[in-house]
C-alpha cells in the first residue's frame, strides 16, 4: 500500500510544485516518512470562503475532495468548553486554506490527472490573481 500511496503523492507534488500558490505537504524528512494517507494541499493566501468556493468548483468537475483536519478548538465539545479558535492562529490558518485530495490506492493515472486538473483549474477560476 505504501508504494502506491507514495506514487500518488509524487504525482500530486509534481503537478502542484510549479504553482506559486501551492503549499506542498511535507511528507518526508531526514527523520521520518509519512504513511501517505492524506494529501493535505494548502493554497497560499486564500480565505476559508475562497477555499470552500474552490472545493465547490472541484466538485463540479466530478472530483471529490474535502477538508480533513478540523482544528480541535473548532469542534463543538471544545467550543462549549470555552476554547476559541482565534487563540490558535496557526491551526486556523492551516484549516482555512487546506484541501485534502483523494489517495485511494486504485486511482488510475487518468483519474490522478483529472484530480490535478480540477484543482488547478478551480484555483485559477476562484482566485485568478493568486
Amino acid at each position: 500500500i505504501l508504494p502506491k500511496r507514495k506514487a500518488i503523492y509524487d504525482f500530486y507534488t509534481n503537478a502542484f510544485k510549479q504553482h506559486s500558490w501551492a503549499i506542498i505537504p511535507e511528507y518526508e524528512t531526514t527523520d521520518k516518512t509519512s504513511s501517505y494517507h492524506v494529501y493535505a494541499l494548502r493554497i497560499k493566501g486564500i480565505t476559508e470562503a475562497q477555499r470552500d468556493a474552490i472545493i465547490a468548483a472541484i466538485f463540479e468537475k466530478q472530483v471529490s475532495v474535502n477538508v480533513h483536519f478540523i482544528p480541535v478548538p473548532m469542534m463543538s465539545f471544545y467550543v462549549k468548553q470555552g476554547y476559541n479558535i482565534l487563540n490558535y492562529p496557526t491551526a486556523l490558518s492551516h484549516f482555512q486554506c487546506e484541501i485534502s485530495l483523494p489517495v485511494w490506492i486504485d486511482l488510475t493515472a487518468e483519474q490522478l490527472k483529472q484530480v490535478t486538473d480540477a484543482v488547478i483549474t478551480s484555483v485559477n477560476e476562484i482566485v485568478p490573481n493568486i
